[in-house]
């Protein structure tokens, strides 16, 4: 988004909310407009109209960069519904037509499915336990994938870029 785009982006936010001390100066303006000025600003706006139907309160940069990701995204199935299809596709094609029964489930779910091991997930007999697990899997890679959807992608590259310069210091040590 252009810098007079994100000035229609914070006027619309002053205006909803004339009671919050939001962007009081140009130095919050700026830090502002550098965590959002990687969004498209359509899609931008349409979250600032949609938070302002429903929030009392003024958005926080999370929130609209969080608004901006769901509204990009498409739902994830709830853990039971994707459970669900996990035990109808164990169901329909067995444990010796392990690619076929991923295939028929969508790719989050067949990603946790591979991790946790199809065959495991089939010959247990502690389907409770296996039920438990999957959802834990499921929760904790849906809310990761979520955390990253919200980061700006310069975070996202000096962030692996931090990692990879670490994991070279253990290694030059090791």
């Amino acid at each position: 988004m252009t810098a007079q785009e994100f000035l229609t982006i914070s006027a619309a936010i002053k205006a909803a909310y004339p009671n919050a001390t939001i962007m009081p100066d140009k130095a919050s303006m700026d830090v502002w407009y550098t965590m959002l000025s990687d969004l498209d600003y359509k899609v931008c706006m349409v979250a600032i109209k949609e938070i302002i139907s429903i929030q009392k309160f003024a958005p926080s940069i999370s929130e609209i960069r969080e608004k901006c990701a769901q509204n990009l995204t498409k739902p994830l199935d709830s853990w039971d519904l994707a459970w669900g299809n996990v035990l109808r596709s164990i169901q329909n094609y067995g444990m010796y037509r392990e690619d076929e029964a991923l295939e028929s489930l969508d790719e989050f779910t067949a990603t946790i499915v591979r991790r946790m091991g199809y065959q495991n997930i089939c010959l247990s007999e502690e389907i409770a336990v296996e039920r438990a697990n999957f959802r834990m899997a499921y929760e904790n890679q849906a809310k990761y994938q979520q955390q990253k959807s919200v980061l700006p992608l310069s975070v996202q590259e000096n962030k692996n870029a931090l990692i990879e310069k670490y994991n070279n210091l253990i290694a030059e040590k090791a």
